[in-house]
């Protein structure tokens, strides 16, 4: 006779459990329960700032701001942004310690460097990494994943192994699926739409620009099979529309998108009925401000504003992210049953946008398809200069004629429509700036001077 034993839980995943529990119980509360509890949580997250960050307790009383006397939102808004300078330039002064606090559980967190220098943060992983780990868990589930398939990972940390599941959470509830890694600077897309051909995942995790890459070799591919994806879940960069239909087209699937950083982990998920987005506003308060630090009315892109509830090792209060996004202008709560706060569009980084001569900032609303109407190009990357003069960067499999060139640089101009000079440059291999990150639409502090200048993103 077969007997049934207790499953025994790490402590880890069984705080994760618990964690998810509270964290389902919080998305369908009513708006104004969730912004009561996210109110506790954030007076409790200035009470330590005050006491133990030199930054914070100068930057807290230099703005009349008493974290014990904070009754609602409405004093929060007087504190002014953390910029991204300040971040990089504020080391010790910026870290909080309580006493309970050990050195060996604080983590430290590298942005990419993608625009020149990077960011570290410091994580208190005792709060950090079960809290990840739940929301990771609940996402999974809103979307219907299981975890007894195989999965393909493709990022900048992924080593070229494979794991026996998803992860300890997954282990844990006895979903064994395994989990391909490839590292995603080592590996082109051409060596990893055959590994994909190969491992067969019902489940890839990668970037926008390489999901895009590999969904374009998939479709002028005549080696095999394309894999039998059900879903692609993406992060780090901006979704265009066109991918989302792209990638139905290449693989069949459902295209996924995550928004986080690196500075705070995860910030909104993709709705499980929608193409917009719900902010995990039980770990993270998330403000969306215009130039002059007014709140957005819901359609208005502004300037992503994060305050990290968990950030007590070194706190993030109002943080400018770099990001633009807008609200949704729709009524609430979303039918998905989530009363969590919508993100309509995600439009990407400040960086992203051009500028035109009257100072206005504006989406380059670029496609492959716009590309491929003028020459048979694989890979772009569109520079504009200090001055406001744009190149573009371009990959072929074949040197483009001049007539090319030429269709090229007037399909810019049409799509663009910005009256500056607009060079485009052929490349063996556009040069990405070392990171994992792949803007196509990167604005640079610096003129378009000598050719061993042109195109990198570090400054």
């Amino acid at each position: 006779m077969d007997f049934l034993f207790p499953k025994f839980i790490a402590p880890a995943s069984a705080q994760a459990f618990h964690i998810a529990d509270q964290l389902r119980g919080f998305e369908t509360l009513p708006r104004s329960q969730q912004r009561q509890v996210q109110l506790l949580g954030l007076r409790a997250l200035m009470r330590h700032a005050h006491a133990q960050s030199p930054f914070w307790q100068a930057r807290l009383e230099a703005a009349g701001f008493v974290p014990s006397e904070m009754t609602d939102m409405s004093s929060f808004a007087r504190l002014p942004l953390l910029t991204r300078a300040e971040l990089q330039s504020g080391g010790a002064a910026m870290q909080a310690r309580s006493p309970g606090m050990a050195e060996a559980d604080i983590s430290t967190a590298h942005t990419s460097g993608s625009t020149g220098r990077p960011v570290a943060v410091q994580r208190y992983m005792p709060l950090y990494g079960p809290l990840y780990r739940a929301l990771g868990l609940l996402e999974n589930e809103w979307h219907g994943r299981d975890a007894t398939q195989p999965l393909a990972l493709i990022k900048d940390q992924a080593g070229n192994r494979v794991l026996p599941n998803w992860g300890p959470l997954q282990r844990d509830l006895g979903q064994v699926g395994p989990a391909h890694c490839r590292n995603l600077i080592e590996h082109t897309a051409e060596e990893l739409l055959p590994w994909l051909q190969e491992v067969k995942p019902a489940y890839l995790v990668s970037t926008a620009s390489m999901v895009e890459r590999l969904a374009n070799l998939a479709l002028g591919q005549q080696s095999g099979p394309n894999p039998p994806l059900k879903q692609i879940i993406t992060f780090g960069e901006a979704i265009k529309p066109s991918l989302r239909r792209l990638v139905q087209q290449a693989f069949g699937a459902v295209l996924v998108d995550r928004y986080s950083c690196e500075e705070a982990g995860w910030i909104a998920f993709q709705c499980p009925k929608h193409p917009h987005y719900h902010v995990s506003s039980a770990s993270v308060l998330v403000e969306i401000l215009d130039e002059d630090g007014n709140a957005c009315p819901p359609g208005k892109r502004g300037r992503v504003v994060i305050t990290a509830l968990h950030s007590f090792a070194m706190p993030l209060i109002r943080y400018a992210l770099g990001d633009y996004a807008s609200w949704a202008d729709a009524p609430e709560p979303c039918d998905c049953g989530r009363t969590l706060p919508v993100i309509e569009t995600l439009w990407g980084r400040e960086r992203s946008f051009l500028r035109y001569p009257n100072g206005d900032l504006r989406l380059a609303r670029l496609t492959g398809d716009h590309w491929r109407e003028a020459a048979p190009i694989n890979e772009y990357r569109v520079v504009q200069y200090a001055d406001g003069e744009i190149e573009a960067f371009v990959s072929a499999s074949r040197p483009l004629t001049a007539d090319e060139i030429a269709a090229s640089t007037a399909m810019l101009r049409r799509v663009l429509d910005i009256p500056v000079p607009i060079h485009v440059t052929q490349c063996e291999q556009i040069d990405w700036g070392g990171g994992w990150k792949k803007p196509d639409i990167l604005r640079l502090d610096r003129l378009r001077s000598t050719p061993e200048a042109r195109g990198s993103d570090t400054e």
